[in-house]
Order: C-alpha cells, then sequence, then structure tokens
C-alpha cells in the first residue's frame, strides 16, 4: 500500500520507464528494476446542474491532483476538449493524447497524458466499440454515445523498454445502454491486445490498462480483461493487496461516500509489478476534485 503522508504529496518514485513498438513489441527490455507510478481518474464532465461543483471551480484542484501525483501516465475519463484545453495551460510538460469520441472529433476523449520530462511518445491512436472499430464515431452496438479506447506506445527516456497503455470508458449502466456492450467491449480489447502481444512475448512486453468499466470486479468485463488464462492482465488493487474495506472508486454526488463500487481500475500485463495501490478520497483545498476518487499505483517494470 502506498503510505500517505498528505493528500496530495506523493513524489513520482522512479522516472518512468519505456514504451513497446509494432515491429516486436518486446524490443529493449529493462536492465533492472524502474519503478514509476500511473493514474486513472474520471474527471467529470463539466455539468451545468453541478452548481459549486461545476468544472470551473474544479480545475485548479483536478490540475494540483495530477501534478502533485508525480504520476508519469495517467488515463482521463469524461474528458471533453474544452476540458482538456483547460489542463494543457495547467499543465505545462504534460502531452495529452487521443481525440474525441464522435466522427467529428467531438466528445469524450478518454486522453492518456504523458509526464514529457519521462517519457516519449511513439504512436498513438483511437479504437472503437463497434463492428468496424477503425471507423471514427463508428456505434453500430446500438449504445447512446459512440464508445472507444485510446492507446499508447510510450518510450520513457532512460531506458530502451517499451510500455503499451490503453485508456477507456465503459458504458454506464442505465442511460439507454446495452448492458452487454460493456462485455464486448473488454472482447474487444482483449482481442485487440492479443494481436498486437503474440503469445510468446506476452511475459515480455509491458502493458498498463486504465478505465473506468462501470463494473464491478466480479462481473464480466474483469473477467476477460484479467481473469485465468495466458494473457490476463492483473488487478494492480489485488496485486499490490490494497486494503479491502470501503474500496469504491465512486464519489456519489461529491459527498465522500465510502463505498464498495470499485468501477475505476488499473490493470498489468507482462513484466509490470504493482508495489502500491491509493486512491485520492479527501478534500484538496477545501473541495472534491469530481465524482470519482483519482486512483493511483507505483509499478515496477523489470
Amino acid at each position: 500500500m502506498i503510505r500517505r503522508r498528505t493528500a496530495l504529496a506523493l513524489a513520482l518514485v522512479a522516472p518512468l520507464c519505456v514504451l513497446v513498438g509494432r515491429e516486436g513489441l518486446a524490443q529493449g527490455r529493462a536492465t533492472r528494476a524502474t519503478t514509476f507510478r500511473v493514474m486513472t481518474f474520471n474527471i467529470r464532465y463539466d455539468f451545468p446542474n453541478d452548481g459549486p461543483n461545476r468544472w470551473p471551480h474544479r480545475l485548479p484542484v483536478v490540475a494540483k491532483v495530477i501534478r502533485e501525483s508525480g504520476a508519469a501516465v495517467i488515463g482521463l475519463q469524461e474528458d471533453k476538449g474544452e476540458q482538456i484545453d483547460d489542463l494543457r495551460a495547467h499543465l505545462p510538460g504534460y502531452e495529452f493524447l487521443g481525440r474525441g469520441r464522435n466522427a467529428t472529433g467531438s466528445g469524450e476523449r478518454c486522453a492518456i497524458v504523458v509526464k514529457t520530462d519521462d517519457v516519449r511518445v511513439r504512436d498513438s491512436g483511437d479504437v472503437w466499440f463497434s463492428d468496424t472499430p477503425d471507423v471514427a464515431g463508428s456505434n453500430t452496438w446500438g449504445d447512446r454515445y459512440p464508445r472507444k479506447f485510446t492507446w499508447a506506445l510510450l518510450e520513457v527516456k532512460r531506458s530502451k523498454t517499451s510500455l503499451l497503455v490503453l485508456n477507456t470508458h465503459f458504458p454506464e449502466r442505465d442511460d439507454g445502454n446495452d448492458p452487454a456492450n460493456r462485455v464486448r467491449g473488454a472482447r474487444l480489447m482483449r482481442e485487440w491486445l492479443d494481436q498486437r502481444v503474440p503469445s510468446r512475448e506476452r511475459d515480455k512486453v509491458a502493458v498498463l490498462v486504465l478505465g473506468d468499466y462501470n463494473s464491478q470486479p466480479d462481473d464480466q468485463p474483469r473477467a476477460l480483461l484479467a481473469g485465468e488464462g495466458s494473457g490476463a492482465l492483473r488487478d494492480a488493487f489485488v496485486e499490490a493487496r490494497a486494503p479491502e474495506k470501503s474500496p469504491g472508486t465512486v464519489n456519489p454526488n461529491f459527498s465522500g461516500a465510502r463505498t464498495n463500487s470499485r468501477i475505476d481500475w488499473i490493470l498489468l500485463g507482462g513484466p509490470l509489478r504493482a508495489r502500491g495501490y491509493q486512491k485520492i478520497d479527501e478534500q484538496v483545498d477545501g473541495r472534491w476534485p469530481s465524482d470519482h476518487y483519482p486512483v493511483m499505483a507505483d509499478v515496477e517494470l523489470r
């Protein structure tokens, strides 16, 4: 477990390592362990009826959480273009990857954010949850909105090891969505990873999957991604032996409630190992950053 000194004083454990390329994903293995911090963070849309919790009020503390966490790789959810523009202005030294989920590039992005002092971006893209996953904005599964995941191939500047990162936001349980589409989305992600990380390389290629899955750990989407079998990912919460009491990551109505609804996960593959886990479940400068608690893990790459 990551020990809390203050709500945010969480220095980067070590510079980030390096990432993975399409030609030979296992190229450039680390010669020694490198530890760094990662985060998944649903920052919530700017809803007018949020009143004092609207985005302009929360922006400074969201930026502060990201900056002072020391995380080298962050997956955001519910991040629209205007919010990303705001965060760019508050976070010099970070690069934001991913486009909006709609055909025009508008809508939620599921951005992957990297700290440029530590990480070099080698490639990135987006895949839609549909029968035509390479078509921007496609939504053949019939959810209310198009859904997707963003991927990035990263390289840490001081090593020659690769890291493949995916970030997503599965459909909510209501709002006109088919519950089966969370399962279909998880299956598509697993198949996409299987195609890019051959079985012979799965113990060599570092994979990081971040997201708000709108699913509980015992639901089928997690079984598809982090269940049994070759190529299965591992849950950082489980691997780091995080406390089981009130593990929920949802902050309903900005209330600070402690729940068991753990729907935001950090999943690991290959030589990544979780050495610590924490969620920020306290107010920052007297304000809740979001209606989700940011989740972090210290991961070791050998």
